[in-house]
């Protein structure tokens, strides 16, 4: 009885998904493609780690370190990023387009990062996945530690 039925689930398997495939080949199927936006002259879109304290905003890709220029956009970032944010300390994973250039402090000074990034356009923000972020609490005295 249990190969009986074992047999007719087969059967019935095997009829249903060559039914399956004649179906979909009569049926138009329909691709819709995301087409990426141009950049405009001078862009490039940035990926990387934001963050921003005391009026310094700084952009960590995965090669190089970047000042961000403190403007309009830029305070935009900061507010969208301060909703996803646990501490003020912790960045925010940022997609971003925006125009490269030399940065002022750096050449007044030449303590500051060398390039600064002009945020044209704000294209993702979220969590950073690992929060390696210091923070201050107790302080123990050595004669605490064991």
């Amino acid at each position: 009885m249990k190969q009986l039925f074992f047999l007719s689930f087969l059967v019935l398997s095997l009829i249903s998904c060559k039914n399956d495939q004649n179906s979909s080949n009569d049926e138009e199927v329909v691709i819709k493609k995301i087409e990426k936006e141009p950049l405009a002259d001078g862009e490039e879109i940035f990926r990387g780690e934001f963050i921003y304290y005391e009026d310094t905003a700084v952009l960590n890709t995965s090669r190089e370190l970047y000042a961000v220029k403190v403007d309009e956009k830029m305070m935009e970032l900061v507010d969208v990023a301060k909703a996803i944010k646990k501490s003020e300390y912790d960045m925010a994973n940022v997609v971003i387009h925006g125009k490269l250039g030399p940065n002022p402090r750096h050449l007044e000074t030449g303590d500051a990062w060398e390039q600064m990034i002009t945020i044209t356009k704000i294209i993702e923000v979220s969590p950073a996945k690992s929060a390696n972020v210091i923070t201050t609490g107790k302080t123990l005295d050595i004669k605490e530690v064991k």
